[in-house]
């Protein structure tokens, strides 16, 4: 922490756009500061310098921007990542977490970001590939997930608060990529500044005789009867089109928070007893 510190107060940094203004080599210095020590470790790596020495590493931090995107892969003809983060400034001089992904470079592959012909399908949000995600779900994956997670959330997202302390932020916000990343990001304590009648709405059709549970009708993996009282499941067939068949709706307009130093108790998942 002291270095970011440091940097944060040499420099009188409040903003990413700030930051991309510096130098590359002090702009590659901040930034790896949201690289999580567990992820060095897991890798037998030893610091930052030498990550890139043995993975393939880019950070995009071009002057005259206002976000950051770091990716760090085994080599440059990874389909996926170790390591995806995507920040920017919002436009009420917060921080957005645009996206975030790790994996498990040693757990098996499954190319859902890649549709049948090869072409990429923005994190299996545009032409599915579904072979390969019949056998992620069987893996026991979730939809836009290409392997097993590391578990490393909860350090990066203290790195976040960290850095938006020491630049006076007060809000860290995220648009979640889908229903299970909605309520992963409850449980690590957001909330939601839209969205949250449509989560409870969402919830309530899941239970027996809802619009969404009728869907649920075994004609395919997807749509399993038993995929009603879980995250996983449900996440499953939203993925698979049963929101805009059953309640005419996309799962978009999202947006959550998170405040610094306080957690959100925020639930919009009602059915008890799962084990996530």
């Amino acid at each position: 922490m002291n270095e970011i510190e440091n940097f944060v107060k040499k420099y009188d940094l409040h903003y990413l756009q700030e930051i991309n203004r510096l130098p590359h080599e002090i702009k590659e210095k901040i930034y790896s500061f949201f690289i999580p020590q567990k992820l060095y470790q897991l890798l037998n790596i030893k610091d930052f310098s030498t990550l890139k020495d043995k993975y393939f590493v880019r950070i995009f931090c071009d002057s005259g921007t206002d976000f950051v995107k770091i990716e760090i892969k085994t080599d440059s003809r990874q389909k996926d990542w170790i390591f995806l983060l995507e920040l920017a400034d919002t436009i009420y001089y917060q921080l957005e977490l645009s996206l975030i992904v790790i994996c498990d470079p040693k757990a098996d592959f499954y190319n859902v970001y890649h549709d049948r012909f090869g072409h990429r399908n923005y994190f299996a949000t545009a032409e599915r590939n579904i072979e390969e995600e019949i056998r992620a779900l069987q893996a026991g994956l979730y939809p836009h997930q290409t392997r097993k997670g590391l578990k490393l959330f909860d350090e990066v997202l203290d790195k976040l608060e960290t850095f938006c302390r020491l630049t006076e932020k007060h809000l860290i916000e995220t648009d979640p990529l889908g229903y299970a990343s909605a309520i992963f990001y409850e449980k690590k304590g957001f909330g939601y500044i839209s969205g949250k009648k449509f989560m409870l709405e969402i919830d309530s059709e899941f239970y027996p005789n809802g619009r969404l549970y009728k869907l649920l009708d075994d004609s395919n993996i997807f749509r399993k009867r038993s995929y009603w009282d879980s995250v996983w499941g449900r996440s499953w067939a939203i993925h698979d089109g049963v929101l805009k068949e059953g309640l005419g709706v996309e799962f978009n307009d999202i947006k959550m928070y998170k405040p610094i130093n306080k957690k959100l108790n925020v639930n919009t998942f009602m059915v008890k007893g799962e084990v996530q």
